[in-house]
């Protein structure tokens, strides 16, 4: 990766000079994902006040990471990784994002203007011809991957409502998001982060829980808490 190359001016002029639409958004489509531990100590110091990570057994808080395909039906069109914390769980989580990369300049504009999420530009691709691998990165240089994607799992049907939330010039906010559709869960999926780099922080550290979804996203207007 050049030394001259920044994803964070690059992000910043891809929002001052690119169009997008409104929210809210739809995202109909494919995910892979995973819920896992983290190290807390390791996360902690990265979260914006006043959030604050869940605390579980042995010095871990929870951790998520995901890949995103939108097609038909969608808002956009485009690929998307992501990685952070679930900070709340019960009727409504909410999940704050600590890395969140598309291949489409349209999503990084909207991300960054309508929401103050952190999307940066990326390369999302699937292995071919068996698409049991897929991984985002920047200039050659990892993010994140999935490997042993199996080609279909049995699921069942899902309907999630939640919260992301942002912190932007030191006040809360969240987006209000739900998931409907199918969801399988499978042990073959393994996500990957490599041991440096801007993700590595929230690699797996114990027991996973990793799927497929399909189905629909909405991201509706962001709301001061």
């Amino acid at each position: 990766m050049s030394a001259l190359y920044d994803s964070t001016v690059e992000a910043d002029r891809i929002a001052a000079t690119t169009s997008y639409p409104p929210a809210p958004w739809v995202m109909q489509g494919t995910w892979v994902w995973c819920v896992h531990p983290v190290k807390r100590n390791a996360v902690a110091d990265l979260l914006p006040a006043p959030l604050k990570p869940l605390w579980l057994p042995a010095g871990r808080s929870l951790g998520f990471s995901l890949v995103g395909q939108y097609g038909s039906g969608s808002t956009l069109h485009y690929g998307e990784a992501a990685c952070g914390l679930v900070l709340k769980l019960g009727p409504r989580p909410a999940i704050w994002i600590h890395g969140l990369v598309v291949d489409l300049d349209e999503s990084v504009a909207g991300g960054r203007n309508i929401w103050h999420l952190p999307k940066e530009l990326a390369r999302i691709s699937w292995t071919n011809p068996s698409r049991d691998r897929i991984s985002a990165d920047q200039q050659g240089r990892l993010l994140l991957s999935f490997e042993g994607i199996p080609k279909k799992i049995n699921g069942f049907n899902v309907g999630l409502n939640f919260d992301v939330l942002v912190v932007h010039e030191q006040e809360l906010y969240r987006i209000p998001a739900r998931f409907a559709g199918t969801v399988g869960i499978t042990r073959k999926i393994r996500p990957f982060f490599p041991a440096s780099g801007a993700w590595a922080k929230f690699g797996v550290s114990g027991y996973s829980i990793s799927g497929l979804g399909n189905g629909r996203g909405d991201f509706g207007k962001l709301l001061k808490v």
